[in-house]
């Protein structure tokens, strides 16, 4: 069973051709294992009462981020630089 990680962590936005939000995660709370395409760690990830399947993906500088969808901003009622708490395990 694959170790679950939870992290909080500020509301972020990236300023690319459409607005996309992320957190940043420690290199502490990044799975062990050999990413895939990109360098990304497919996981399944829960913010509030909401649960997808994204992957967490290398930024520059050797840190990872997690993108958060408009639609679990919106449902969760996210707003840009709140602190967003959010449990994942590697898919």
């Amino acid at each position: 069973m694959p170790k679950t990680y939870t992290v909080r962590s500020r509301l972020q936005i990236f300023d690319m051709y459409a607005p996309w939000m992320y957190i940043l995660i420690p290199n502490t709370k990044v799975p062990n294992v050999r990413p895939g395409g990109w360098g990304s760690i497919p996981v399944v990830v829960t913010v509030g009462n909401t649960t997808w399947i994204t992957s967490l993906f290398p930024m520059r500088g050797g840190q990872y981020f997690l993108p958060i969808k408009k639609l679990v901003a919106k449902k969760e009622n996210l707003k840009l630089g709140a602190i967003v708490s959010a449990t994942y395990a590697q898919k």
